[in-house]
């Protein structure tokens, strides 16, 4: 009996030994289990740290390359051939150079950039993307980042790659910065793309048509109906949109009419890609980039700059010229030699300063022959009685440069630096600035932009820039068409038939104006119906309409002939912007002119890019292709 119970007793022990092996064991494998997978836990957060350090890294490093675009520049310098040249101290330079960003938690990215060995490719943009169909020379750049822990090593790769592609602005029938704004009474085709970044108004009136031919994106609201006023009494017109954008086959199909008040148009799943909302606004250039005696691009890198000076009175100069109109550097100084050129006795032309002819000259207030544009003439009757005007002779003007290449610094007419020559006109007195004046620049004689002289050199292309209102009077480039660009903070028509006595014309009605062609891109900035973008903008009445896209050339006269109505055959790209900044006059009210027929089309010759005006503005558009994380490095 006390032999069982010992032996129950050491069959107890033992059980209870095993049980305690098999408890350590389990609790060994647990504390195993436990720290692996602690360490792993930790690792995956260091890998995780090590990843948002290198994605952070490169956001910040990509941000700065899209800014160098954003500011018309282009990314420059020597790229390392990858990390372990960065950790050799063989950093590249400039904007391709190794940089390291140190983060809050002691991870580290180290990034560089390496350019595309193909940059630049010229090339059409594919069906189905955003401003498909334009030229575009895209740049592409790949970013790369490498994320370490706080002794160094790497925990994560990644790599950005993107392009940036610059899109001329004059490859677009209208692009508005601001809100677009359409209310033709007449049928309007427009056959190529129309871009705004603000919103887009289809407010036809009654009876006549609105059809866009080519892709249409908004980066605002669509709205069917106009901006002024909600109601759609006497705007019930026709938009039709193609559904392809095959310009010769068009495909129109009709937006809902516009009945009762003005409604947003969300759905346009019917107009397939050619109608694209709610897109990002592109970087477009500043107005202020066309600033006369700046630093900006179209004053630095004209070909001739000829300015008429002022006093402080407002009275013109004579004291270096007998027309008060010089030829200056960069810098605004007077250049005599160009200037005594431009008034050269050989250099005659149709601007009569007392008994002489020049080919450029001035007219203000105290001339029997002088300008009144009639509405700014109704804004402001005081500042605006008479404009104050640079005149040029266009032919006269490209006669004696060929005559005198001393006005372009040695340059000749065929000078193909810019793809062309560019003329900047200016007008220097003390209103110059001030954001209503009544300071302009007139071309006339501008239907042919070349010399008539025997055997001169050919004008290859001709863009004209001033940071005033632009008079164009009569036909321009009608013949012997050049690419050639209209560039002014507003832009007038003056038709074939303009006399200046027409300017003390008291009756609208003795006003005639005759059918005229421009074939021109045309730049300008147009009034902000209500003073305001969006919603702002909305509702404030019929006489606060900025004027939309059918007066990007503003009118002066009335165009009646009896019952027939003339043509202004515009050629070319309509562009905005935004708001004058030298004009506040609205559209209306309506009592100074009548309308011609807009026979209207966009220049498809600017589709090839060895065809566009001379310096047309770019816009930029960044996007990205490829996003990857890297398990080597280079």
């Amino acid at each position: 009996m006390n032999r069982a119970a010992s032996k129950e007793q050491g069959f107890a022990l033992i059980t209870a030994l095993m049980l305690l092996g098999v408890l350590a064991a389990l609790f060994a494998a647990y504390y195993s289990l436990t720290e692996t997978e602690l360490k792993l836990v930790k690792s995956s957060k260091d890998s995780q740290s090590g990843f948002n350090a290198a994605e952070a890294g490169l956001n910040l490093r990509a941000e700065e390359i899209r800014a160098i675009f954003r500011d018309y520049d282009r990314p420059y310098g020597t790229s390392p051939t990858g990390v372990a040249d960065c950790d050799a101290g063989r950093n590249g330079s400039d904007d391709y150079i190794c940089r390291t960003y140190s983060f809050s938690n002691g991870h580290t990215a180290t990034t560089y950039v390496k350019p595309d060995a193909s940059n630049p490719l010229q090339r059409i943009i594919p069906p189905g993307e955003l401003f498909a169909g334009l030229s575009a020379q895209e740049y592409r750049y790949t970013v790369t980042s490498v994320g370490r822990n706080r002794s160094g090593s790497n925990e994560a790769i990644l790599d950005l790659t993107f392009f940036s592609r610059l899109i001329p602005l004059f490859q677009f029938a209208i692009f508005f910065q601001e809100d677009l704004e359409f209310f033709n009474g007449a049928t309007m085709t427009v056959n190529g793309p129309v871009h705004t970044n603000g919103s887009l108004y289809l407010g036809t009136q009654d009876g006549g048509t609105t059809n866009l031919t080519g892709q249409v994106s908004v980066a605002g609201t669509f709205y069917r109906g106009q901006k002024s006023q909600s109601a759609c009494t006497g705007y019930t017109g026709t938009a039709g949109i193609s559904t392809t954008t095959d310009k010769a086959h068009p495909t129109y199909v009709n937006l809902p009419s516009c009945s009762g008040s003005r409604s947003v148009i969300s759905n346009v799943t019917t107009w397939k890609d050619t109608v694209k909302l709610a897109v990002q606004p592109v970087e477009v250039p500043s107005p202020d980039g066309m600033d006369s005696f700046s630093e900006g691009e179209y004053w630095q890198r004209a070909d001739t700059r000829i300015v008429l000076r002022l006093d402080a009175s407002g009275n013109v100069l004579t004291n270096h010229s007998a027309t008060g109109v010089e030829v200056v550097d960069t810098s605004g100084n007077y250049d005599a030699t160009a200037t005594a050129a431009l008034h050269n006795a050989a250099c005659t032309g149709l601007i009569a300063e007392g008994a002489t002819n020049y080919v450029v000259g001035n007219r203000g207030p105290e001339d029997a022959q002088k300008l009144r544009l009639y509405r700014e003439y109704q804004h402001n009757a005081t500042t605006n009685n008479y404009q104050r005007t640079l005149e040029v002779d266009m032919r006269g003007l490209l006669n004696c440069i060929q005559r005198f290449p001393a006005i372009m610094g040695g340059k000749l007419l065929s000078d193909y630096t810019e793809q062309g020559l560019v003329f900047y006109f200016a007008v220097d007195g003390p209103l110059s600035s001030a954001t209503h004046n009544n300071y302009s620049v007139r071309i006339r004689n501008g239907a042919q932009l070349q010399s008539n002289i025997s055997g001169a050199a050919t004008v290859r292309g001709l863009t004209i820039v001033t940071d005033q209102g632009l008079v164009v009077w009569g036909n321009y480039n009608s013949t012997g068409w050049v690419p050639a660009a209209l560039m002014g903070d507003t832009l007038w028509l003056l038709s074939n038939s303009w006399v200046d006595t027409d300017s003390v014309e008291t009756d609208v009605y003795n006003r005639d104006g005759n059918a005229t062609t421009v074939y021109a891109a045309a730049l300008s900035g147009i009034k902000r119906t209500g003073d305001a973008n969006g919603v702002a903008g909305q509702d404030h009445g019929i006489d606060t309409n900025g004027g939309g896209a059918i007066n990007v050339f503003r009118f002066n006269e009335w165009f009646r002939v009896g019952t027939a109505i003339p043509d202004f055959t515009y050629v070319g790209s309509i562009v905005s912007l935004g708001a004058p900044r030298k004009s506040s006059s609205s559209w209306g009210p309506f009592t100074y002119y009548s309308a011609p027929n807009r026979v209207w089309s966009y220049e498809t010759r600017f589709n090839d890019p060895d065809q566009l005006p001379p310096m047309t503005p770019t816009f930029v558009y960044l996007r990205q292709e490829l996003f990857v994380r890297d398990y080597e490095l280079d």
